[in-house]
This record gives C-alpha cells, sequence and structure tokens, in this order.
C-alpha cells in the first residue's frame, strides 16, 4: 500500500515539473506580474499543485499585468 502511495507522489511530481514550467512560460508571454508565483504555487504541494493548475487557467485572462502594476503606481 505505501509503495503505491509513493509512486503516485512521484508521478504526480513529474507531471507537474513540466506543467509548473509550462504556466510559468505562459505567465511570462502574458507578461503577468507575478510569474514565478504560479509556477511554485503549482511545485510547492504534490498533489494541491492541480487546484492551482485549475485556478490559474480560470482566472488567466483576469490576473495582473506587469505592465497595469507601473501604471497604478505612477
Amino acid at each position: 500500500m505505501s509503495s503505491s502511495v509513493v509512486v503516485l507522489l512521484i508521478a504526480a511530481l513529474l507531471i507537474q515539473f513540466p506543467i509548473a514550467a509550462l504556466v510559468y512560460l505562459d505567465a511570462r508571454r502574458l507578461d503577468l506580474e507575478r510569474a514565478t508565483m504560479y509556477a511554485l504555487g503549482i511545485l510547492s504541494v504534490p498533489l494541491a499543485g492541480w487546484v492551482v493548475v485549475l485556478w490559474y487557467l480560470s482566472q488567466r485572462s483576469e490576473l495582473p499585468r506587469a505592465d497595469e502594476a507601473t501604471v497604478d503606481s505612477d
């Protein structure tokens, strides 16, 4: 039983690394304010990272942009 749990956790991590890289690249392409935060949120907890992926995909068009942060601070 415990060996199957370990295998599932390792598989989840191996899948989440490329997904985190894709999210990071997409966030950089969209010029989001905190691109690294989304990728680290996916990698932070092995199985809870899927929640971050789903949230990112659903909120992608509404996330704060880096250029908006400079306009607001002026």
